[in-house]
């Protein structure tokens, strides 16, 4: 992974055959980064996605997709969960068809490059469980 950066943000660049999010985890530990929020664009292959089932307050089994994937939109954010940093990401992907696939992002391989900007916030922010909802929720202090 290269990067580079500027004031509060980092522009990173994760290679061919690094696996995201595990790549950003070990960068954000040791840059100790503890809040941030993430875009990025790129392409992967052999991706993995779930879907959190309402009902029955659950991600449903994870879906594999073993091709090459454009990543059109990937969103999300770093929290505090259990004393270690957690990256939550959303990612949209287009196939080769043209068609489109989304979810919650476990991992892929980026192939051949990946494009996030993450921005850092001053603070840190911790993720608690959501009694209702049983996830692990960003543990904000005001209410409007």
């Amino acid at each position: 992974m290269l990067y580079v950066r500027q004031g509060d943000k980092y522009v990173l660049r994760f290679e061919d055959g690094e696996i995201f999010p595990d790549r950003l985890l070990e960068f954000i530990g040791a840059e100790r980064i503890n809040a941030a929020s993430l875009t990025g664009i790129g392409a992967m292959q052999r991706v993995s996605i779930t879907y959190y089932d309402m009902e029955v307050k659950t991600y449903l089994p994870d879906q594999d997709f073993d091709e090459q994937l454009e990543v059109l939109s990937l969103t999300g954010n770093v929290a505090v969960y259990d004393g270690e940093p957690l990256v939550h990401a959303h990612v949209t992907l287009g196939r080769r068809d043209y068609t489109v696939i989304g979810g919650h992002l476990r991992h892929g391989i980026v192939c051949p490059t990946l494009e996030v900007v993450l921005t850092v916030l001053p603070e840190p922010i911790e993720r608690t469980m959501d009694p209702v909802y049983e996830l692990p929720g960003l543990d904000l202090r005001n209410r409007f």
